[in-house]
């Protein structure tokens, strides 16, 4: 799908680009620079963690096995990436089932006001408590039984989630309704393509009994209920080459 130019225009100098922090970073409100990439350390996310994951939960990202571990930091690096190209910054964005808090780090640095919602926080939570992030408000709640108002965010960020819902549809409408009517959708699906279950093997992980769709699948849904796709890029190799994940930048249509 071709690309659309962006409405939004990136900080001069680091279209593009990605921020490579050193292991530690300073708890900041957003600035005029935009979205940086934001990692914490790994002996914080092991301490952070509260328990074994068979899905993307914190715990993949503090994994003994590196190349697991490096495989879903750069899924958010991607992410980064995407939201930059697309503009980078704004006034609000909302983390659609963030539970863990650790993609919020990064939105904190270029949104001034972040909200993450999901129904398990704690490790968000323990995050938070940490960094003390001035811009980040932690909603524990069901994100279908929880109603933000109409056009609320400038941006929904819904990163390896959509697929957990068997009704994909009610999230999909809830999003539609809490975009401002110029907002942006960025999701990250898993495309259970060969590829990714023979990683699955590989790395010793189990499908989730709760991946109900493909990328495809909720992709589809989102054209169907309101959305059109701006950008996308793949990951690992950006373009689609043997792709594990779509990561993409939707509009209102």
């Amino acid at each position: 799908m071709p690309n659309e130019p962006s409405r939004f225009q990136a900080p001069e100098g680091r279209a593009g680009s990605l921020s490579h922090d050193g292991p530690r970073f300073t708890a900041q409100a957003a600035t005029s620079d935009g979205l940086a990439f934001r990692r914490p350390p790994l002996d914080l996310l092991r301490c952070v963690a509260t328990g074994k994951s068979e899905d993307i939960a914190l715990d993949v990202y503090c994994s003994p096995q590196f190349l697991l571990r490096e495989f879903f930091w750069l899924r958010l690096r991607l992410m980064v990436l995407l939201i930059r190209a697309m503009g980078g910054h704004g006034t609000s964005v909302l983390d659609f089932g963030g539970g863990s808090g650790i993609f919020a780090m990064s939105l904190a640095s270029g949104f001034e006001r972040v909200t993450l919602i999901d129904q398990n926080t704690t490790e968000a939570e323990h995050l938070n408590a940490h960094y003390g992030l001035p811009n980040l408000n932690i909603v524990r709640a069901d994100i279908l039984g929880h109603d933000f108002g109409e056009g609320v965010f400038d941006a929904v960020v819904a990163a390896d989630v959509l697929e957990h819902f068997l009704d994909v549809d009610a999230p999909i409408t809830r999003i539609h309704r809490w975009l401002k009517p110029d907002g942006l959708l960025f999701t990250s699906l898993p495309t259970e393509n060969l590829w990714y279950r023979i990683l699955r093997v590989m790395f010793r992980k189990q499908k989730p009994q709760d991946h109900y769709h493909t990328a495809a699948e909720v992709e589809r849904r989102l054209a169907t209920l309101g959305f059109r796709k701006a950008r996308g890029i793949y990951h690992p190799f950006v373009l689609p080459l043997f792709p594990l994940f779509r990561i993409s930048a939707w509009r209102k249509a």
